[in-house]
């Protein structure tokens, strides 16, 4: 099923081995990502924080500036992720993006996370016209769904689009859960997990915008991911609904057994299997989070700070009670 959209995200800590990764991905028709938010910050020190922040741009710009690409070599759209709107570094991301893209570095659009109205996009909308050219027209805009709020501020949002300031939208699912504080957090293979996205895909797609899915969750499972993909497909049977990795195995895997079908369950719920599964995804989040990355890997799963946090606060809840 490689007619399959597939978007990756990818890390601007090592810029050189980034851009070898955009330009392979490229080459299989996968989409880029870069990243300027999750993937540059330390979830338990503010200070380390800024300075990956800085660090992620300055790596950008050097990105650019090396001279190792050529526009014309890139034909899949680049996106970039900056941080949010409600943060001290979403004004020097927006001005990066900017002098990045009139140097003539193939930027498509930004991913922008956490909205939650209309006015958000507006205002990002706002900044980034200035950076019109001749040739290259907008910067595009995709709205990160990935609160209660955005969620139920969603059909306001794309109501209120009449001059079409975006033309796609993106759910991200882990700060989705930590928002809502579930747990566990639903998987690709369970029920609740659909009941939740269906809802939000049918919105979206009605506004004729294209749905980007949340990132796949584990990246040593091809077999799942396309299972996952297919099911999304059956579902909603359009180019406008993309999916989205963390990782080039996944990206660039071929298509499983085409046949096999989604196995979709409802969870285990009990108090017993939620303590187990928060005791392994904290444990396993700090076992696998080397050299202060912001994500941890266990031996099947990618493990965001958000699922680990989620736990924490579930377990210090049981332990009250």
């Amino acid at each position: 099923m490689r007619d399959l959209n597939i978007i990756q995200y990818l890390p601007l800590t090592h810029p050189r081995a980034t851009l070898r990764f955009v330009k392979k991905l490229n080459a299989a028709g996968v989409m880029t990502i870069l990243d300027l938010e999750d993937s540059a910050q330390d979830p338990f020190d503010k200070d380390i924080t800024r300075t990956l922040k800085i660090n992620a741009r300055n790596n950008f710009l050097d990105l650019v500036n090396s001279k190792t690409w050529v526009g014309d070599e890139f034909d899949q759209p680049i996106y970039v992720r900056v941080n949010s709107i409600n943060t001290e570094f979403f004004k020097e991301d927006i001005n990066t993006v900017l002098k990045i893209f009139n140097s003539g570095f193939p930027i498509t659009g930004i991913f922008l996370p956490m909205v939650e109205s209309y006015d958000q996009i507006d205002e990002t909308h706002s900044l980034l016209a200035s950076c019109r050219q001749d040739n290259n027209g907008f910067l595009e805009i995709v709205p990160m769904i990935e609160t209660k709020a955005g969620m139920q501020n969603l059909n306001t949002m794309l109501k209120s689009d009449d001059d079409s300031k975006f033309s796609k939208v993106h759910y991200g699912h882990f700060d989705y859960c930590l928002d809502a504080k579930l747990w566990p957090f639903p998987d690709p293979e369970h029920d609740t997990f659909w009941q939740l996205i269906e809802p939000m895909i049918d919105l979206i797609l009605d506004y004729k915008k294209t749905y980007i899915h949340t990132p796949f969750p584990f990246p040593n499972d091809p077999e799942l991911f396309w299972a996952a993909s297919r099911h999304l497909q059956m579902l909603y049977p359009s180019k406008d609904v993309w999916a989205c990795t963390l990782n080039s195995e996944l990206s660039l895997s071929l298509e499983t057994n085409n046949d096999q079908k989604l196995n979709i369950f409802s969870p285990d719920t009990s108090e017993k299997f939620c303590i187990n599964e928060a005791e392994m995804i904290r444990n396993n989040f700090l076992d696998g989070r080397a050299n202060r990355r912001s994500f941890g890997v266990s031996n099947n799963r990618f493990i965001p700070p958000h699922q680990f946090f989620v736990a924490e606060e579930y377990l210090k809840k049981i332990q009250k009670d």
